[in-house]
């Protein structure tokens, strides 16, 4: 059983697995390790960590041992754990890219009688640091767990409940397909927004309105642009390869567009925005994860104070839970947003409770 944890790496991601860890009864100690003493404090402080230690004394009792460092320095933090961490210890880490290090340290582990099992919360936020720390950042996320022919099923299963426990939706995977599913879906992304930011960028040199005037649609594309680029820079690297195939993809596609707008193919060129379109509202409008989540309502709001808060606490109040929120359209008099849920008739249930309050709300199909 895992009742003592050590979490190396109190940041974001480390600083809010200890706060939903503390929720868990079966937790007894939370140990913190970091070797910025500014963020170990920031994490007692926030009551994230019991106590602060080196790796050498932090990990030596521990059942599980969280890696919640920047990709590039996994490998050798683990190295760096398995010296003195005791037999069955599971080790788990939090980053972005799997193959790697799975194929790595999954080896290494067992020769220390230690378990390695490759985990990746698909959650986060562009503020770094304990001090943005959040125990509902897994709620609804979707945290992978990577499984091999040499993972032991019994620390796989107990390490699926805990994450659980925090209130993510655990996904079992092998190691390929996570790195070929996020290179697409999240690395590539990245890549994109930082290019429209530099493209931006390289025009305002010669027109300072252009980031005065920047509209809705670019900041909600461009917002991941602010992501730490330590922890971005490490990501491409260890995910390069099918990095790569994505960005030759993506190019060919853009390639595509840039020739249909230089002939003047108007016919040609509606055709593939609307095939587009269609793709996209057929998408799973799933915030947080993989997973799809298709009983929605889209809700209109007037522009006033608590707009949404009313109507989140009408439903509650009725006992129905909105899984996921997502602002979609913002106006001087008022805006859109959309809710997703669950079960059908949770669905069902908070569309006549909206409709008997007089709200303007359409049930998505």
């Amino acid at each position: 059983m895992i009742h003592n944890v050590a979490i190396v790496g109190v940041g974001l991601i480390g600083a809010s697995l200890g706060l939903g860890l503390k929720d868990n009864h079966k937790i007894e100690k939370v140990v913190g390790i970091d070797q910025n003493p500014h963020h170990l404090q920031q994490a007692l402080d926030i009551e994230a960590i019991d106590e602060t230690a080196d790796i050498k004394k932090g990990v030596q009792a521990a059942d599980l041992v969280v890696v919640a460092v920047p990709v590039g320095s996994i490998k050798s933090v683990v190295d760096e754990v398995l010296k003195y961490a005791k037999a069955g210890t599971i080790i788990t880490d939090v980053g972005s890219t799997k193959s790697n290090l799975v194929q790595d340290l999954e080896h290494k582990s067992a020769t220390k009688d230690c378990i390695y099992i490759g985990g990746h919360p698909m959650t986060g936020s562009e503020v770094s640091g304990p001090i943005a720390a959040d125990k509902y950042l897994f709620e609804n996320a979707i945290y992978v767990l990577t499984k091999t022919e040499q993972t032991d099923q019994a620390s796989l299963d107990e390490l699926q409940q805990l994450v659980e426990g925090l209130g993510a939706q655990s996904l079992i995977i092998s190691p390929e397909h996570h790195d070929q599913t996020v290179a697409v879906t999240s690395h590539l992304p990245h890549l994109v927004a930082v290019n429209l930011m530099k493209t931006a960028s390289e025009y305002e040199v010669d027109d300072e309105l252009i980031t005065s005037l920047i509209a809705g649609g670019f900041r909600d594309t461009t917002r991941i642009a602010a992501g730490d680029p330590e922890m971005w820079k490490d990501i491409f690297l260890n995910n390069r390869e099918l990095v790569l195939n994505a960005v030759e993809v993506f190019e060919d596609k853009l390639a595509d567009f840039k020739e249909m707008i230089n002939q003047a193919s108007a016919e040609e060129l509606e055709t593939d925005l609307e095939e587009t379109r269609q793709a996209r509202r057929e998408l799973p409008m799933k915030k947080k994860g993989l997973l799809a989540s298709n009983f929605e309502l889209i809700l209109t709001l007037p522009d006033e104070p608590n707009a949404i808060g009313q109507a989140a606490t009408l439903l509650g109040e009725a006992g129905i839970n909105i899984q996921d929120i997502e602002v979609l359209k913002v106006r001087d008099d008022g805006g859109t947003i959309r809710l997703s849920f669950k079960q059908e008739e949770e669905q069902e249930q908070a569309y006549r409770l909206l409709k008997e309050n007089n709200y303007k709300v359409v049930k998505k199909q």
